[in-house]
């Protein structure tokens, strides 16, 4: 990491001469913006974190600058605002509860030691895991959680000892950024069943049931029917992109969004690697149907398991070295075998 006193720093009337001088596009969580430095349209800030813009050219440019303003920034306030906007239909009670939630999982993710994390999680590093789980450690601050996002869930689970002790929290957010349903796990006990819980968090439209996170020069993405499944694969490559369901019934939207975004994924390789039971193979077969009917990706192909495991992230808990030989294997598929699914 660069050293902060060394880097370059921008100074700017208020915020909004910022991101005007900077041709800010809102892209929900974050801006995207020219970089000062090589002019590409490549960089971005943060809209928790307003005081840093960074490139995405990482090979090229990859600058990191500070943001300073003349009028005093009140950074909380101006995401309030943006809340507002994303959400009209949401009471201030409700409001209130989405801004401590976004901001809350970003504070915990960023600047909380994770004893559950810190030697990763499922066999899936800390590295790989930090951005997509926030651990709660401990039944009291997942209480808490409970009570503060009432307004949102419209059921007090603060009190409930079945739910408060799962402290892992999966935030999913929908394609402006911002939160929209949250799955719960335990770290402590691995027993309780279901080992997942899925609440939506955004009672004003139809949340997002599955994650995407596709970075911009990778050239495979998964599908799977777990985010952990996911994280199994970016384990093995860090810069594999993946659509992670939330369940293998989860599949109306995935298929909506496959479509929509043909553009985006024309040069990619697909990798279907859903589950290797009856639910994941019949969702295999749907998603695959979509695939080939829109010609959905450069090359298309399913992941194999061994006799031992029915997902990713079994295979790579069971035999880490056997799931980096079939993710190779299945890369080799790609380049060369037409798709294939069972039903």
């Amino acid at each position: 990491m660069r050293n902060l006193l060394k880097q370059k720093k921008l100074q700017y009337n208020s915020i909004d001469d910022a991101l005007n001088e900077l041709n800010a596009q809102d892209r929900g969580r974050y801006f995207l913006c020219t970089c000062p430095e090589c002019d590409k349209e490549e960089a971005f800030i943060y809209k928790n974190n307003l005081s840093f813009i960074q490139c995405n050219r990482e090979n090229y440019c990859g600058e990191r600058m500070i943001l300073e303003y003349k009028e005093k920034v009140n950074e909380k306030e101006i995401q309030k605002q943006q809340l507002s906007a994303d959400y009209p239909n949401l009471s201030d009670d409700q409001m209130n509860s989405m801004d401590w939630a976004v901001r809350s999982f970003h504070h915990i993710k960023n600047y909380f030691k994770s004893n559950t994390l810190q030697n990763g999680y499922r066999g899936v590093s800390k590295e790989t895991t930090k951005d997509y789980i926030v651990d709660l450690g401990n039944e009291k601050l997942t209480s808490f959680m409970f009570k503060k996002l009432d307004p949102l869930i419209g059921k007090d689970y603060s009190k409930n000892d079945w739910m408060c002790k799962r402290n892992l929290v999966f935030p999913i957010h929908g394609e402006d950024g911002n939160l929209d349903r949250i799955l719960l796990r335990s770290s402590t006990n691995e027993n309780l069943e279901p080992k997942e819980i899925q609440l939506v968090v955004n009672p004003s439209r139809d949340a997002r049931d599955f994650l995407v996170d596709i970075p911009r020069d990778a050239k495979k993405v998964v599908i799977s029917e777990s985010i952990i499944d996911a994280l199994s694969f970016r384990e093995l490559d860090n810069n594999i992109g993946f659509i992670a369901l939330t369940g293998a019934s989860k599949t109306r939207k995935v298929k909506e969004y496959l479509s929509q975004q043909k553009d985006l994924l024309k040069n990619k390789d697909l990798l279907l690697a859903l589950d290797d039971d009856k639910a994941g193979k019949k969702a295999t077969f749907e998603l695959s149907k979509v695939i080939e009917e829109k010609e959905i990706g450069k090359s298309r192909s399913v992941f194999r398991y061994n006799e031992l495991s029915n997902d990713a992230n079994e295979f790579l808990m069971s035999d880490r070295e056997g799931f980096g030989k079939a993710f190779e294997k299945s890369q080799g598929q790609i380049r060369n075998a037409s798709f294939e699914y069972e039903r």
